[in-house]
């Protein structure tokens, strides 16, 4: 493209929103009701809003520069999705009365999904 087209055209960026509350509602809305509803287990839902809160506070400490992290890492909505997945899979796999392995679950979403990005060691010490 010429450097005047470019100049003329619109731009339009997507960002994060502002707060965590704000972070929340659009991890939310980027659900469909089909994966609020995937699975009947009491313990699903509530996971779904600890993967969102997780997502939600990553996406906002970025914000913050090297305060938040000490290098900026992109995560996006890959991240998430992986990790709604992890849990639709998780819980379909358990028993009806086995509970959760949180050793599991933590190691998938801290050292997996959202730690396979970070390299700093200070900074995984934090997710």
């Amino acid at each position: 493209f010429s450097v005047n087209l470019l100049q003329m055209s619109i731009k339009f960026t997507n960002e994060p929103p502002q707060g965590l509350k704000a972070g929340l509602r659009r991890t939310y809305n980027w659900l469909s009701q089909d994966m609020l509803d995937m699975s009947a287990r009491p313990e699903y839902r509530p996971l779904l809003y600890g993967v969102a809160f997780l997502h939600s506070v990553v996406q906002e400490r970025r914000k913050f520069g090297p305060i938040g992290w000490n290098i900026p890492y992109e995560f996006n909505q890959a991240d998430l999705a992986a990790s709604i997945q992890f849990v639709q899979n998780h819980i379909d796999e358990l028993q009806p009365k086995q509970p959760i392995s949180w050793v599991t679950t933590r190691y998938m979403f801290c050292e997996v999904h959202y730690g396979g990005r970070v390299t700093d060691d200070f900074d995984r010490r934090l997710i």
